[in-house]
This record gives C-alpha cells, structure tokens and sequence, in this order.
C-alpha cells in the first residue's frame, strides 16, 4: 500500500512539474504543446472532427498531429491556436508555433510500455490476430512489398445499424510499395 502512494505521489509531482513547466520556453516540448492544444481545445467544447472541418483536414490526421505524432505547418499553426483562443506572450506563442511544426523525435513510440488502455490493447490485439493475414494477403495480391505508413490516409466514422448498434469504422488506405530487386 506505502508502495502504490508512493508511486502516485512521484507521478503527481512529475505531472505537477510537466504543468509548471509549461510556460517555461526551454521546456517546450511536443508533449507540452499537445497538453496546451488539448486544453484549449477541451475548454473551447469543439470536437476533432469539427477542428478538422473548420481547418480542412483530415481528423485522424489532426488528431494525431495534436498528440504528436505529425508536424503540422506554421499556417496551419497558426489557424489552430487563432480558432482555439489559444493566448501566450510573443516568444512563448512563437515556440509553440515551432514546436507544432517540429518533426517528431520519437513518432509512433507515444506509449513505450504496455498499456492498459482497453481501446489500445484492443487495437494492438487487432494487429497480433490479423496482422500476419495482412501481410501474406499483401504479398499475394501486390507481391513482394509493404503498405505505406507515410504515404497513407487514415478516415474513422461512427457507422449505426439499425439504429440499435453503433459500429467503429477505421479505413487505412495506404501506397504499396514493393522492395528493390537487385540482380
């Protein structure tokens, strides 16, 4: 029990040093920037998919480049912090602007342990049961490649059947691209 406090009270004093930090420009990071985004989109009650509209982009994408995982270009930046109020003195708005634009160090390696997220768990038991079905299905039809991660869209939806059950609709269109054959 004197373990698990002690382990959440680390965890609060690191989250409690993260929030502190936020307006200290040497800090900056994209996990700061996402946390000032998501607060100002949380306050301004705007859905993703609404940002996406009023921006003109793909959600999935928005979403993803909010959390991270994307740079996102100053114009856009700029659109995005305009629409959510977003204010912060000149250099600290500036950084913010830069960081939103950075290219990830570390993109796709958001959560480097194990989750216990129901929603990711789930997604990643999607990839353990069907991923080797994918691969030999794309070997099959396309030959010897891989599908895109870069050059790809990815669309969600929430689809209802019936009007009794909600399903989750995820769409991955992505390039084939087929290894080099040297001979």
């Amino acid at each position: 029990m004197n373990r698990n406090l002690s382990s959440l009270m680390r965890n609060f004093s690191r989250y409690n040093s993260t929030i502190n930090s936020d307006l200290n420009l040497n800090f900056m990071s994209k996990n700061v920037a996402s946390k000032i985004i998501l607060d100002a989109k949380r306050k301004s009650n705007l859905k993703f998919a609404e940002l996406a509209n009023k921006l003109e982009v793909n959600k999935v994408w928005l979403t993803s480049a909010i959390l991270g995982q994307h740079p996102i270009n100053e114009q856009l930046s700029r659109q995005l912090v305009k629409i959510l109020s977003i204010q912060r003195p000149g250099d600290e708005m500036e950084k913010l602007i830069q960081i939103l634009g950075s290219i990830p160090d570390n993109r796709g390696l958001v959560n480097q342990t194990v989750t216990r997220d129901p929603t990711i768990r789930r997604l990643n038991e999607l990839l353990d049961i069907y991923g080797d079905t994918f691969k030999t299905l794309i070997k099959e039809e396309f030959g010897d490649g891989i599908m895109s991660a870069i050059d790809c869209t990815v669309h969600f939806e929430k689809q209802t059947i019936d009007d009794k059950e909600d399903r989750i609709v995820i769409t991955i269109n992505g390039k084939y691209l087929q290894y080099k054959n040297d001979k």
